[in-house]
């Protein structure tokens, strides 16, 4: 049992950080002490979000008795920083991603493990966290008990997943959100470049799209040219498009075809 919060340094400031550091304060898991970032802005603007946090931008300043030390940080980060920064053995290392093993950590300490919030963060933007699930990994089996308590103090929506499964999950959570939301920005660029109007007319056709997805099977509930075979419709879309924009609307269109069909026999 968590007796009291743990003395807690973040490193990192961004979308993950910004979220996360001041739920867990919230919730009595931790207390943050030290906040770095190599921007010194982007430290003193979370820090300020927190109960007595101080910020640094110079990891020589990095305090050497914390007893958690949570990176969150990019995916290509973690490792490079795990060869920089002084090991605290003592101390329990987590980072944030669903893509990288909770090995990275080792150099650190042999204390170390993953805390993956399976959400999309953007700054200013709030987030109910008690619907946030959590997919935890620790290299030690007490660790495990602790970081779960950490987790459960923010949302009951707690999971145990290794390396593998993270990245698996990772990977569809990209199609699922940061996909489509790229294709929602490809949306708004042709309709502000061609009608004058903006995404704000299909808001109505997502809501029920994501409604139905939440539903029933996604596969099942699949709709438009593609999924009906109609190359006419097709290529006169994609005959309107610019290129690259062309080149977008055929690839998906083939796979929804060739999805259908495999999917169908």
């Amino acid at each position: 049992m968590m007796k009291q919060p743990l003395r807690t340094t973040i490193i990192g400031s961004g979308n993950v950080a910004s979220a996360i550091a001041p739920a867990l304060e919230r919730s009595g898991s931790i207390t943050v002490e030290t906040v770095f970032s190599p921007t010194p802005e982007h430290a003193a603007a979370l820090a300020s979000r927190l109960d007595s946090a101080v910020a640094v931008s110079d990891s020589a300043a990095i305090p050497k008795d914390s007893e958690l030390y949570l990176l969150s940080v990019k995916d290509d980060a973690i490792k490079e920083l795990a060869r920089r920064l002084e090991p605290v053995e003592s101390a329990l290392w987590l980072h944030t991603s669903g893509g990288v093993e909770a090995s990275a950590l080792m150099p650190l300490s042999p204390r170390y493990g993953v805390f993956y919030p399976l959400q999309t963060f953007s700054k200013g933007v709030d987030v109910a966290m008690e619907e946030v699930p959590f997919f935890i990994e620790t290299s030690m089996a007490d660790d495990l008990t602790l970081v779960e308590e950490m987790a459960r103090n923010v949302s009951p929506k707690v999971y145990h997943a290794d390396g593998k499964m993270r990245a698996r999950m990772h990977a569809a959570a990209v199609f699922a959100c940061n996909f489509t939301n790229h294709l929602w920005a490809v949306a708004d660029d042709i309709l502000r470049r061609e009608t004058g109007t903006d995404l704000s007319v299909l808001y109505p056709l997502l809501e029920e799209t994501l409604r139905k997805a939440m539903k029933m099977r996604p596969a099942e509930a699949q709709t438009g040219p593609a999924v009906r075979g109609d190359r006419g419709v097709i290529e006169r879309h994609a005959a309107m498009l610019a290129d690259d924009e062309a080149t977008l609307y055929r690839i998906l269109s083939e796979h929804i075809i060739d999805y259908t069909k495999k999917n169908q026999k």
